[in-house]
């Protein structure tokens, strides 16, 4: 959060017992709670197990501080959907407790043309990409209009980045070809039982040669049988939603 976030604070419960974090800005002089950009949910925290009347205190309190807000709340918001006009959304789950053969089971036809395709072009899969590269690839790649990319994101990304790689947090995964050039990159956090796709990008080649479809079969092949999650993190895009659903993963409802 304090890479990502302009400010944030938080809304405690007793002894710490509960925190929901509140990340703002000022917009027009008035305070207003954001999602931040590589944050796709936040919500209410807690080890234990919290009622419904203690979690629908949390947003209530921050409406008396901000006006406007514009966040994601995980599915442990459920039990007070109904009592707030919350909206559904949607990501993506695979469970990688299972052996790869059997996950490759829930794969799309489409996927196994593209992987197939991947193989054909003699794509590689690295484990040994630096930041700098990584970081030059993907910002050459993102479609910054269509994303709403803009400077402040790109100062974030590199923050950020760097910081996950640096703390030992995360990890840089790409498809490369035999020259070595990256044709498709991801950088997945760790955290606990998943494994989280914090960004992914594709180059022009990359897509013509099933490079993503490639890096992430490869990702999956690699964690398969563990007791851990690949959280695609997305989407509310159905083009990117097809994408990850193509690989056999579950929707897991948040709200909005």
């Amino acid at each position: 959060l304090d890479v990502v976030a302009e400010n944030w604070d938080a809304l405690v419960w007793g002894n710490y017992e509960a925190v929901m974090p509140l990340v703002w800005l000022r917009k027009y002089g008035i305070k207003c709670l954001y999602q931040p950009y590589y944050c796709q949910q936040l919500g209410i925290f807690s080890n234990a197990i919290l009622s419904p009347q203690v979690m629908k205190q949390f947003p209530e309190r921050a409406a008396k501080e901000f006006p406007y807000m514009e966040i994601n709340l995980q599915p442990e918001a459920a039990i007070v959907a109904d009592q707030f006009n919350f909206k559904e959304k949607k990501n993506l789950l695979l469970p990688l407790n299972k052996e790869y053969p059997q996950i490759q089971k829930g794969y799309s036809a489409n996927h196994r043309r593209n992987i197939a395709k991947a193989h054909k072009a003699v794509l590689k899969f690295s484990e040994d990409v630096q930041l700098k590269p990584f970081q030059k690839f993907y910002l050459e790649n993102i479609h910054r209009q269509a994303e709403g990319f803009e400077a402040k994101h790109e100062r974030i990304f590199r923050k950020l980045s760097q910081v996950i790689l640096t703390g030992d947090k995360g990890k840089i995964f790409a498809a490369v070809n035999a020259e070595g050039k990256i044709f498709a990159a991801v950088m997945f956090l760790f955290n606990q039982n998943r494994i989280i796709n914090i960004t992914s990008s594709t180059s022009v080649a990359g897509r013509q040669h099933g490079a993503s479809h490639f890096l992430f079969d490869h990702v999956i092949r690699k964690f398969a049988g563990a007791r851990i999650v690949l959280d695609f993190e997305g989407s509310s895009v159905p083009s990117i939603a097809r994408f990850y659903e193509g690989f056999g993963s579950e929707p897991e409802i948040f709200y909005s």
